[in-house]
């Protein structure tokens, strides 16, 4: 078994097979068990896990939909299905969706035990191989800032196998229900397979203090990306300048630091970096999509409208849709880089960015 605890989500339904299994993996192995499949999605969506343990058959969304959940993650937790004797067609049917084993029940310690443990290995030797040179944090105030401001970006971070983080400070509260909007939230950063965590601060009411630079340096400390997007300071939304104060701090030691554009930017904003999206526009405008709740009453959520925006900032790059950055640090240097960056990134930054100077 590795030194550290593993971390385990267990979606099953059964009581008494859950705390079973709880005594079991006690030693070595921190578990957290929930009933249905909705709670597990949000967990794997929102957290990183070494192993799912699940039930094909689960209230809400089921083990199968879990299972290939997991196939999308950056960190792919190992996938183990519980099924009952005599069942082995669902264990075939998940061992083809993407699980790596399965455990039929009842099942003795010892051999649950070995099957953690192999599942354990597998989870280390798929952490060598994945561990991307590259790590991004995406900063936002809101729901759907990060995907209007610089989701293109993100796409074309995804599409070269780095890995990506989105840290939203509020839920959203002030422009709708925020449990409706961290749920939005969610499905958007799905369709990334980016990680995303939603913080607890007051909608319109973000303070420029201590708190909001520890919240936003904690993401750093956690994820230590190599680059980070959050927004322009030439904004007449208060919370979108106090989170670029914050994050100016917080990420002083990260190489690279953008600006992105949002609809409440002033003529102030000044980008000379403009980053290619013709390949990923349908894409951006489908991470837009989640917020049903938004689009209906955000006129700068409208399709047309972000697609009439790309072009327009297309026109000081080599191509025909792009978005606006504003470079706020660029180095080479820092401590948050690997000692080896990874080729395919470093290749987009200078092969997809076109330096101009925008109005």
């Amino acid at each position: 078994m590795r030194a550290e605890r593993l971390r385990i989500l267990l979606a099953v339904a059964d009581a008494d097979f859950a705390a079973e299994t709880r005594r079991t993996l006690a030693e070595f192995a921190d578990v957290t068990r929930v009933e249905r499949g909705e709670q597990a999605l949000e967990l794997l969506l929102c957290e990183d896990w070494n192993i799912l343990i699940t039930e094909l058959q689960l209230p809400g969304v089921g083990g199968l939909e879990l299972v290939h959940t997991c196939r999308c993650r950056n960190h792919e937790p190992v996938a183990l299905v519980v099924c009952e004797e005599g069942s082995l067609d669902e264990a075939v049917e998940a061992m083809r969706a993407g699980a790596s084993d399965f455990i039929t029940r009842p099942i003795a310690p010892q051999q649950l035990l070995a099957k953690v443990a192999d599942a354990a290995e597998i989870d280390r030797e798929n952490a060598r191989r994945r561990a991307p040179a590259e790590r991004v944090l995406a900063i936002g105030a809101h729901p759907d800032d990060v995907e209007i401001g610089c989701g293109g970006s993100l796409l074309r971070h995804r599409d070269a196998g780095e890995a990506i983080t989105i840290l939203t400070m509020t839920a959203g509260e002030a422009g709708g229900d925020r449990g409706v909007r961290a749920a939005e939230a969610r499905l958007a950063a799905s369709l990334l397979s980016a990680r995303l965590r939603v913080l607890a601060f007051d909608d319109t009411e973000i303070s420029q203090t201590r708190a909001t630079v520890e919240a936003i340096a904690a993401a750093v400390e956690e994820v230590r990306p190599t680059t980070v997007y959050t927004h322009s300071a030439h904004d007449v939304h208060q919370d979108h300048r106090r989170v670029h104060f914050a994050t100016l701090v917080a990420a002083r030691a990260v190489p690279l630091l953008f600006g992105y554009l949002s609809p409440s930017a002033t003529v102030d904003f000044r980008p000379n970096r403009f980053v290619s999206i013709d390949d990923v526009l349908e894409r951006k405008l489908a991470l837009i999509e989640p917020y049903q709740s938004q689009t209906q009453i955000r006129d700068y959520l409208q399709p047309g409208l972000l697609r009439a925006t790309a072009r327009y900032w297309g026109r000081y790059g080599p191509s025909d849709y792009a978005e606006p950055l504003e470079v706020i640090r660029e180095s080479d240097l820092g401590p948050a880089r690997d000692e080896q960056p990874a080729r395919a990134s470093s290749q987009a930054r200078s092969d997809g960015h076109a330096v101009g100077r925008g109005r």
